[in-house]
């Protein structure tokens, strides 16, 4: 594959790594869906939901969900704070004013994808599943919740001057809900443990620290990321070979792992 600045891609796939993992909500979670598509009297701001939902051979409608570009875009933007693009000093997000890194050559770039750019050459490493609740997590939600998956929660607006509230009704998906999903790596000839592995490790742990989807900043949003599953298919056979997630550094990236 060529492109405009005469550079190519020329190394071999050695093959995918399949995360399963699953996602636990500590605090309620909001992440915005359109008003337009689902019908909800009164409430200001509504969480993004799947009109319809198979699980175990049941049926389910409206349930929420958390999309995979939310987790990528979070866990991208929380590691531009920390990374660099190539050939500078400083981290991402002070280099670029705020923006995704475009350079094309950096691990950000290499791992997510080269913003907006027209002359990178590296294939995208990560793949982010949508994450959907188990099945525990919709019994629990029907019990808690009384048939309903969403907690409403009242906020109030104070005028300064006047004193007077405005509420404001947010939809949420409630604490010790669940969602399962899987984060797909394609390891390339070249790509190492350091520059792949240990960096999404670093996103993950940044993520738990800060929150995700919106009001961050008002105690919504803190969750847990958990690995429960680590999946490795070499191209030569392509099978499932099920490892243990500190194996990875071995087995895939046929490293010595620290004693």
């Amino acid at each position: 594959m060529s492109t405009t600045n005469n550079k190519s891609f020329d190394k071999p796939l050695k093959g995918i790594l399949k995360l399963k993992c699953k996602i636990i909500v500590k605090t309620g979670l909001h992440i915005g869906g359109s008003k337009e598509s689902i019908e909800i009297g009164g409430i200001d701001n509504i969480v993004i939901k799947l009109p319809y939902y198979f699980i175990n051979n049941e049926e389910y409608k409206d349930v929420p969900y958390i999309p995979g570009s939310s987790l990528k875009g979070k866990i991208r933007s929380l590691l531009e704070w920390v990374e660099k693009p190539a050939n500078n000093n400083n981290p991402i997000a002070i280099e670029k004013n705020g923006k995704p890194c475009d350079c094309g050559e950096c691990n950000i770039c290499r791992l997510f994808g080269s913003h907006q750019s027209k002359s990178s050459v590296e294939p995208v490493r990560l793949r982010f599943d949508d994450f959907y609740p188990n099945q525990k997590t919709i019994e629990m939600w029907e019990n808690v919740l009384e048939g309903m998956y969403t907690e409403l929660k009242t906020e109030n607006t104070i005028d300064r001057i006047k004193s007077s509230a405005t509420p404001r009704h947010i939809e949420r998906v409630i604490a010790g809900s669940i969602f399962e999903g899987y984060i797909t790596i394609r390891i390339y000839d070249g790509d190492t443990y350091e520059n792949t592995i240990l960096i999404l490790d670093k996103g993950i742990k940044m993520l738990e620290d800060d929150y995700l989807g919106g009001n961050g900043s008002r105690g919504y949003g803190r969750v847990d990321l958990k690995i429960i599953k680590t999946i490795w298919k070499p191209v030569g056979n392509y099978k499932d070979q099920e490892i243990q997630y500190e194996e990875i550094k071995e087995k895939v990236f046929n490293t010595k792992a620290s004693a």
